[in-house]
């Protein structure tokens, strides 16, 4: 009876210890965040370079074209869900975002190029055009304690192009798609490889991260490469 028992009993014992749940099955970790931020955007129009001759005798008058980077602010607002197991996370999020560029003189030669010249009214303006982001990210948690947590990683970013507009005398005097820029006219859709670091600090979450494209910005004959850089301040649930 009672080697019977002794047997019960180890049995029971190595069931407790096979079924225990583990650590590295433990059931992952949600958060919700909702953020805000701001950043820097830059278009790099690749324009093959064109000299220029002109006058009365005919001479050399310069060069236009090339590489010509434009940087501008932008500024975003969203909301993500982040999933993290042990040391690693992933995240997905949707973020309604605002770039803005300069419809100036090199814009202009561009259009004029296209065969698409830029009503000199919107010259030197400053145009805006809203975006729908959808970025899906991954990545290693190098630190983590009860107070602050370090994260690294990186991602896809789906960016969706809207509707822009020019502020003329204080209003939106235009509106426009993307693709209805004269000379420039920008995708619907652009893909692009995202690299950021973050950390939480009890409830708030600081995100600083990088974005390029990888597709041309425009539908041009030429490409234009963009860089984003982004700083988000966020509020986890």
């Amino acid at each position: 009876m009672k080697n019977r028992l002794s047997a019960f009993s180890l049995l029971v014992i190595c069931a407790a210890v096979w079924l225990a749940p583990s650590s590295a099955l433990a059931v992952p970790k949600m958060d919700v965040k909702v953020f805000l931020g701001v950043g820097s955007t830059t278009f790099v129009p690749r324009v093959p370079e064109i000299d220029l001759y002109f006058g009365d005798p005919i001479a050399y008058q310069g060069t236009v074209g090339g590489r010509n980077p434009s940087t501008f602010v932008n500024w975003d607002v969203g909301l993500a869900a982040r999933v993290r197991q042990r040391k690693l996370f992933g995240e997905i999020g949707i973020v309604f975002s605002q770039f803005r560029f300069r419809i100036g003189d090199q814009l202009a030669l561009i259009a004029e190029a296209q065969g698409e010249p830029i009503d000199e009214r919107l010259l030197g303006q400053t145009a805006r055009m809203n975006s729908l982001d959808f970025p899906i990210t991954a990545g290693y948690i190098p630190y983590a304690n009860p107070y602050f947590k370090l994260f690294l990683y990186g991602g896809l970013v789906n960016k969706f192009n809207l509707k822009g507009f020019v502020d003329l005398g204080g209003r939106r005097a235009l509106k426009f798609r993307p693709k209805d820029i004269p000379g420039f006219p920008l995708v619907i859709y652009q893909a692009g490889a995202r690299l950021g670091v973050a950390f939480d600090l009890g409830p708030f979450n600081f995100d600083f991260n990088y974005t390029i494209g990888m597709n041309s910005i425009t539908k041009t004959e030429f490409r234009t490469n963009s860089h984003v850089f982004q700083f988000n301040l966020g509020w986890l649930f």
